[in-house]
């Protein structure tokens, strides 16, 4: 019995605290928790309950953020230009002092306390201790730098612990990634190179969200290139560009060129100034980071011999590149004897064309065939002589003899 007496006033204490009741006799304010926590720019309600005395009558209750009587009367906040506009008092003059108060900023972190007063003059209540406001932004918690395959876990934190049990919603490059999360995390298992990005939360209901965070997924080389420049035919005497390109996280900085096995350079590009036969084969690169290692895909160099054949007729020249290996000679040889083929056959009728244009115009056998033809034409009358064509028959009718002449023209003067 003397053990519970001395542990009576303790057991009382706590249970004062559990339901945070202040009350004397008949006279009581109880929050529904001492402190509360809300996000920047959101609204956070302040759960109260009172009583008083059966025989007083309520005139009033309001909230105000000083502990102290400032002249006669606590200031009401509903009359605080500060807060007229964002506060709201959802209670009644029964037992209801609820209260809530919207767009909190850091500037409301503070100590609020409900006053009551009744049509006695010694009928005023104060509950205090009061409601210890907390206004909190969001944070998120995330590692810098992640492997593929690993389980990462990103956490929303915030300074105090949101009065309402609220729910998470996460946001990857402006995506909603989930709705719906109880819980402050996001767990990401066996974390993939398509998780890396920009990574936000935000509670549902309100507008504010943490600050981006990105996420590095680290990764081996997974896809490796070649690429060979000029990309076609490739002629003896050329310069080969080979290039090397892979995906990978961090950027793979050994780069390595091999023709088939054997290692011939490193670097993004091996070049080869002056190509030749022996350079012919299959080439590949290989991208290492700390992750890992890739080969490309190989490819093959085929170098060709170029040959100019000079044509004089025309004046120009011909290109032929022959492929190394079996029967490519044989094509070079068939392209040249055709190209000779064509050269003797234009000189044969080269000369063809200048001989006959010569026999035309042998001249003396031209005109011993026209006269013998002209001398076998029959003579006709004297009237169709203008249709004869006797040279000799054809000079008496139209070219008298010149003593003629010159007579018939002394005769005229006469």
């Amino acid at each position: 019995m003397l053990m519970w007496l001395r542990m009576a006033p303790a057991l009382h204490l706590i249970f004062l605290l559990i339901i945070h009741m202040v009350s004397s006799a008949d006279w009581a304010v109880s929050y529904r928790s001492l402190t509360a926590c809300a996000l920047k720019n959101s609204s956070v309600i302040m759960s109260c309950y009172y009583k008083y005395p059966t025989q007083h009558q309520i005139m009033k209750v309001f909230w105000t953020k000083y502990p102290e009587r400032n002249g006669d009367e606590y200031p009401d906040l509903s009359e605080d230009p500060e807060y007229s506009l964002r506060l709201q008092y959802l209670g009644d003059k029964q037992h209801n002092c609820t209260l809530r108060l919207s767009h909190v900023t850091e500037r409301d972190e503070r100590e609020y306390y409900c006053r009551i007063t009744t049509n006695v003059t010694e009928g005023r209540w104060i509950g205090v201790p009061g409601v210890v406001l907390s206004v909190t932004d969001l944070q998120l918690e995330s590692p810098e730098r992640v492997t593929e395959g690993d389980s990462v876990r990103l956490t929303c934190n915030s300074s105090c612990k949101l009065t309402d049990t609220p729910t998470f919603i996460w946001y990857r490059n402006s995506h909603t990634l989930t709705v719906g999360n109880i819980e402050n995390q996001l767990i990401l298992k066996s974390v993939r190179r398509e998780d890396a990005g920009r990574y936000r939360c935000a509670v549902h209901g309100h507008t504010l969200t943490s600050p981006e965070v990105y996420l590095n997924v680290m990764y081996a080389p997974k896809k490796t290139f070649i690429s060979v420049s000029p990309c076609c035919a490739i002629m003896a005497g050329d310069s080969v560009t080979l290039s090397c390109s892979s995906d990978s996280n961090p950027p793979a900085l050994n780069l390595s060129f091999f023709k088939g096995e054997t290692s011939v350079g490193s670097g993004r590009i091996f070049n080869i100034s002056k190509i030749s036969s022996d350079d012919s084969g299959e080439y590949k690169c290989r991208a290492t980071n700390e992750h890992g290692e890739k080969y490309s895909d190989p490819v093959t160099l085929d170098v060709q011999f170029r040959f100019i054949l000079w044509s004089p007729e025309f004046g120009v020249g011909f290109a032929v590149g022959v492929f190394l290996g079996g029967g490519s000679a044989a094509l070079f040889a068939v392209i040249y004897i055709c190209l000779s083929r064509r050269k003797s056959r234009r000189s044969a009728v080269k000369e063809s064309v200048i001989s006959d244009t010569y026999a035309g115009l042998d001249l003396q056998s031209a005109t011993s065939n026209l006269y013998d033809t002209l001398t076998s034409v029959h003579h006709r009358p004297a009237e169709n002589s203008c249709s004869t064509l006797d040279p000799q028959s054809s000079s008496e009718h139209h070219n008298p003899p010149e003593a003629a002449v010159r007579g018939g023209a002394r005769n005229h003067q006469s």
